[in-house]
């Protein structure tokens, strides 16, 4: 199933040598948790990666994280992998088995969310030759505890093929942090080298060590602990740079650091992320949701461009057919159920990053085919349905002077229209000004829906996790492939 916007064709780039690759998600970190867009907040590296790289000013990703991650690894918009399912299809190659088919060795750090029932759903499954990280989509940041829907709650900390046993307890950026130098450290630099670095922070719970939060002093408390995640992120990101400079790699590297979704503003439980002056926030569809703080680096990039902010349409499924064409691989990724899989959305970014071509590829993006979904089409946004909460924030959010009882949700019904270039924080709604526009969208949304797919929900067995548990010393695992203490595939 072809994308309904052909992309270039999705074939290596001929002859331009092979970079080391890292791509850094911090994990629900809001437009305004970064110093390179909020004075307020402490991210020296981050900042510092925004002038000596490129800023991407209209990085767009899901509403939430687990899609946006199933984006990045298999080059497919959401509404074509997973908005509901509980993993990715086997269907579909990950980016990381890509990388290992011409040469590269990979790695997977922190947080994974695509699939934790099957053996072959784990990062090592899907082609990655280690990993280290958890499962599932959210724990306890210090003792690894995961407390899931199932009532099956125990440690989640996986390394590469098995439970990580001895190694839970401490803070979970603390133990990514390690294990990044250690990949480095230990890494032949002339083999190429791909990180998927994906933190925990700044996800809920919030939790960070006091030496983080307390250079917020004076700060509403939320608001340290938010930021202070930011900062102790932002640190395994500066850890990290030292290290591949300290190593001779840095030269013919290239970081992409970017968040999964926008920061948590009105939530019912979490509402410490802030998107100012973008509306919204993370599972809503309003530009704080989904249009994310992004940055390029590294010496691979080439020097014009270094300086730069690059405001053309950029996706997360975009990276597995950039990255594919700096690999050397072809990103296609041909499936004998080719009528019921999707292929490959995503466009090639290098010409248009490498200051190759003035404007990106990229002119629409389907945000997604859910009730509450929507898209964008040139300059204009339109989402349907109801939005959990559509506020705007301050620098300085959270404070003690914000009311989280007046949030209410924003009901688009049929559709909401936003100048999403003249008016960033869509504060007027176009809908009836403009309803030839709104009906073109309405018709391009309707059209691409059509096409959505999503595998069937892996069902949940509490009775098979317990046992699971029970033989593991309290972690948990793909229980599915597990019969008499053996992983099988």
């Amino acid at each position: 199933m072809a994308p309904e916007v052909p992309s270039p064709p999705l074939t290596p780039h001929q002859g331009a040598p092979r970079p080391h690759i890292v791509l850094f998600v911090i994990d629900d970190q809001g437009w305004a948790n970064v110093g390179y867009h909020n004075k307020h907040v402490i991210t020296p590296h981050m900042d510092e990666m925004a002038q000596q790289g490129a800023v991407l000013d209209r990085h767009y990703v899901f509403r939430w994280c687990a899609p946006t991650r199933a984006a990045f690894m298999t080059g497919r918009e959401p509404y074509h992998v997973r908005e509901k399912a509980n993993y990715v299809t086997r269907g579909m190659t990950m980016f990381p088995r890509k990388l290992q088919q011409v040469g590269y060795v990979t790695h997977q750090v922190g947080k994974w969310h695509l699939g934790e029932h099957e053996d072959w759903m784990t990062p090592h499954g899907r082609g990655f030759n280690t990993s280290f990280g958890y499962l599932a989509g959210g724990e306890d940041h210090y003792t690894q505890i995961q407390k899931n829907s199932i009532g099956c709650n125990g440690k989640d900390l996986w390394h590469t093929d098995k439970p990580a046993y001895g190694k839970t307890g401490t803070y979970g950026e603390y133990m990514y942090n390690d294990y990044i130098q250690e990949i480095i450290r230990e890494h032949n630099p002339s083999t190429p080298l791909f990180i998927y670095a994906a933190l925990q922070s700044m996800h809920a719970p919030q939790q960070v060590p006091s030496y983080y939060s307390d250079m917020y002093k004076g700060y509403y408390e939320d608001f340290a602990i938010m930021n202070g995640m930011a900062t102790v992120s932002d640190e395994v990101l500066g850890n990290m740079t030292a290290a591949l400079k300290a190593k001779g790699m840095w030269q013919n590297t290239l970081i992409v650091v970017t968040s999964d979704n926008g920061g948590p503003s009105g939530l019912p439980v979490v509402s410490s992320g802030n998107n100012f002056p973008l509306r919204g926030g993370k599972e809503g569809n309003f530009e704080g949701g989904i249009r994310v703080a992004s940055t390029i680096g590294g010496g691979f990039l080439p020097a014009k461009m270094v300086g730069t902010t690059l405001d053309g349409y950029m996706h997360a499924s975009d990276w597995y057919p950039t990255f594919c064409g700096l690999a050397g691989v072809d990103a296609a990724d041909p499936n004998p159920k080719a009528t019921e899989v999707p292929g490959v959305d995503g466009f090639d970014l290098w010409p248009y990053i490498s200051g190759t071509v003035e404007s990106s590829p990229r002119t629409e993006i389907m945000i997604s085919a859910e009730d509450n979904g929507g898209i964008i089409s040139g300059d204009y946004k339109m989402i349907v349905g109801v939005q959990n909460y559509g506020f705007w924030t301050a620098l300085n959010y959270p404070n003690k002077s914000f009311d989280h009882s007046t949030v209410k949700e924003v009901d688009c019904g049929k559709g909401c229209l936003f100048d999403i270039r003249g008016d960033p924080s869509e504060y007027v709604d176009l809908a009836t000004s403009m309803p030839d526009k709104l009906d073109e969208l309405q018709k391009l949304h309707k059209k691409r829906s059509a096409t959505s797919y999503m595998p069937p929900n892996m069902e949940n067995d509490a009775a098979r996790c317990s046992a699971y548990l029970k033989e593991h010393q309290g972690f948990l695992g793909p229980y599915y492939s597990w019969q008499k203490g053996v992983l099988t595939v």
